[in-house]
């Protein structure tokens, strides 16, 4: 057998050990999560300070994947850290003050505009370059739709030689601005059900640019940053619905009560996903498949673009 294959099975066993000590995944789901991250493993362990994006709709895995890759390199000497643009959400009176000065829309998180882009920037920097000592990083908990207190932010010990940097938009190329005008028409169309009663129309045009401008900005800063992105694909937006429910239901306290709430609260992220799904290949260097039971694998004729 080859130094290689044994490497990669050792890592893959490493990988499926962290995964039984820290989540609750059914046993495939830990075989198929550890069998892929250890092949992404094989393609970064020889490649230090590089920072690289993982992106995919929110509920497919990227946190879970993130972790485990980060530890599985850690172990084997190769020093990672991992960001998630989750932590950079406004907090909720931030978002308050958007919602009264801007648009009332932007009251909820989630669409480029409700996160600390330049907070981001400026970690992410400073992670990049090594200048970690007294740097402390933010942590938002979704629980109570807010950023945690500064005293619960954490600490890196050491300069990583590699950034993992996830997030549910992170490196999608921002949506041309006809087809944004088609997209938001299609949303109009919604059945009743999923409109909000008294809340703005999603189409309302202040929203949509501000929304544009924010998703350029975020774009074109992070591309500046990042080496290689990675997208995981999903089957469909049904499933991002049953795993943001699923999601909601194991928190400690739900913010959101019902599956309709879940469907309203995902309307404003819907566009964006669809438009990923799409156009991944355009701009993902390489792609990760899951199912709708979070098996993942990566097809055969992936090739990672260089």
């Amino acid at each position: 057998m080859s130094g290689e294959r044994v490497q990669a099975l050792n890592s893959a066993s490493l990988i499926e050990s962290w995964l039984v000590e820290n989540t609750a995944l059914p046993a495939e789901n830990r075989k198929s999560l550890a069998q892929t991250a250890s092949t992404l493993t094989a393609k970064i362990t020889n490649k230090p300070n590089t920072t690289i994006g993982i992106s995919g709709a929110p509920g497919s895995g990227k946190s879970t994947l993130t972790r485990a890759l980060v530890h599985c390199l850690d172990v084997l000497g190769v020093p990672a850290c991992r960001l998630s643009l989750d932590d950079y959400y406004l907090g909720r009176q931030e978002r308050e003050s958007l919602a009264a000065h801007v648009h009332p829309l932007f009251r909820q998180r989630g669409v480029p505009g409700t996160h600390d882009l330049q907070r981001l920037l400026f970690d992410l920097d400073a992670v990049r370059s090594g200048d970690v000592d007294g740097l402390r990083l933010p942590s938002f908990d979704k629980s109570v739709d807010d950023r945690l207190p500064e005293s619960h932010w954490r600490t890196l010990p050491a300069a990583p030689q590699l950034v993992l940097l996830e997030g549910w938009c992170v490196g999608a190329r921002p949506i041309e601005p006809n087809q944004y005008d088609q997209d938001f028409a299609d949303m109009s169309q919604m059945e009743p059900s999923t409109v909000i009663p008294g809340r703005p129309r999603s189409q309302d045009r202040t929203w949509r640019l501000g929304v544009e401008r924010a998703w350029n900005e975020m774009h074109q800063e992070l591309g500046r940053r990042l080496d290689r992105i990675w997208y995981i694909r999903v089957p469909d937006w049904d499933c991002v619905v049953d795993w943001r429910w699923q999601q909601e239901q194991e928190l400690g306290h739900m913010n959101l009560p019902s599956r309709l709430e879940v469907i309203r609260f995902l309307s404003s992220f819907e566009h964006i996903v669809k438009h990923m799904q799409r156009t991944h290949t355009e701009w993902a260097d390489l792609t990760i498949e899951t199912d709708r039971w979070h098996n993942f694998h990566l097809p055969d004729k992936n090739k990672e673009r260089v």
